[in-house]
Formats: structure tokens, C-alpha cells, sequence
């Protein structure tokens, strides 16, 4: 017997977490498991591109930036035609799938200790820093009918202190929708 666990990755980058994922397979108690990417989501075409070259699965080229958050990050307003994602945009990325796992790897600069203390504390940095918070709601939201499984977290060391406002935040986000979290 074989059992397949969907996944959908949030700032997706290349695909090194999602081909990881691929690749791993476990077997317990004659039932065999494994993890099917569904896609993809990453604001750098070049690495959705790339994404999907080593993935084989679909990658979507959206920025999931508030306005105000772009705004701030980019120091002016989104070109036009850019529209903030939606729980809905979500929902068609999946093809409808509600995802077992989501795997967010959201942008780290803001939480480094290589970006200098007050750089990291700037506008700029703590709009990049918010995306972690907005790509979770987004997906629960999104989801809320029939939750994913496993949310997965992926970051830098750092965001327990540069973050941990962030961090709080997430766990009460998640603590109302019934996850237990580490």
C-alpha cells in the first residue's frame, strides 16, 4: 500500500526543499509513504523557472506582498497590473487540492545576523520579515475547510530573536486554527 502526501511551497525559491521532498520515501508497517509537489510559488520568475526544471512540478510567479508591505520593501508603489494574492489565487494554484503539507520558506534577509541590527529593524526589512506571517494566514485561510496536515517553517537561527514578535504571532495564528506547533 502507498500513500502520497501533497505539498504546496510558499517562496519556493529553485526547488531544493521540494526535490528533498521528493526524494524521501519511508515505509512503516507495510504502508509506503511519499510527498508529490503540487507546486510552487516564488515572486522571481527566474526561480520558478528553475523550480520547475528541477522539480517537475508547476511553479507560479506571485508576490505575496501586501500592497503596504511592497510598498515599504520597494520604496514605491507596485507596478501596474500587480494585485495582492488571494485565498482564492491559493486555491488555483493547488488546482483545487487542499495540500497535506505546505513548506514556506519566506525571505530570511530581515532576520540575519548578517544584515547589520539596524538595518534589519528599518521599514524595509520588517515589511520582508511580515511575508512569513502573511504567507501562513493566506494558506489557512485558504485552506480552512480542509487544513493541511504539516505547515512547515523554514528559516534562519535568528528568527527566534530578530523575529520573535513574528514568531508569537504565527503561533497564535495557528493555536485558532488548532495546530499544536515547536
Amino acid at each position: 500500500m502507498r500513500q502520497s502526501y501533497s505539498v504546496l511551497h510558499l517562496f519556493c525559491g529553485i526547488g531544493g526543499a521540494a526535490l528533498g521532498m521528493q526524494s524521501a520515501e519511508t515505509e512503516y508497517r507495510g504502508i509506503k509513504a511519499d510527498f508529490i509537489t503540487i507546486g510552487g510559488i516564488d515572486c522571481d520568475p527566474d526561480a520558478c523557472n528553475d523550480f520547475e526544471m528541477i522539480t517537475g512540478a508547476p511553479a507560479f510567479c506571485m508576490d505575496l506582498f501586501s500592497r503596504e508591505d511592497y510598498t515599504a520593501f520597494h520604496g514605491q508603489e507596485p507596478p501596474d497590473g500587480w494585485e495582492e494574492v488571494t485565498t482564492e489565487d491559493l486555491r488555483q494554484v493547488t488546482g483545487g487540492i487542499n495540500p497535506d503539507v505546505i513548506f514556506t520558506s519566506p525571505p530570511c534577509k530581515g532576520f540575519s545576523g548578517l544584515l547589520p541590527s539596524k538595518s534589519a529593524k528599518s521599514e524595509k526589512y520588517q515589511a520582508l520579515n511580515r511575508l512569513t506571517v502573511r504567507g501562513i494566514r493566506l494558506s489557512l485561510e485558504a485552506f480552512k475547510d480542509d487544513l493541511p496536515g504539516i505547515i512547515l517553517l523554514e528559516n534562519v537561527p535568528r528568527i527566534t530573536t530578530r523575529g520573535a514578535g513574528l514568531l508569537t504571532e504565527i503561533k497564535d495564528i495557528l493555536a485558532g486554527y488548532g495546530y499544536l506547533f515547536h
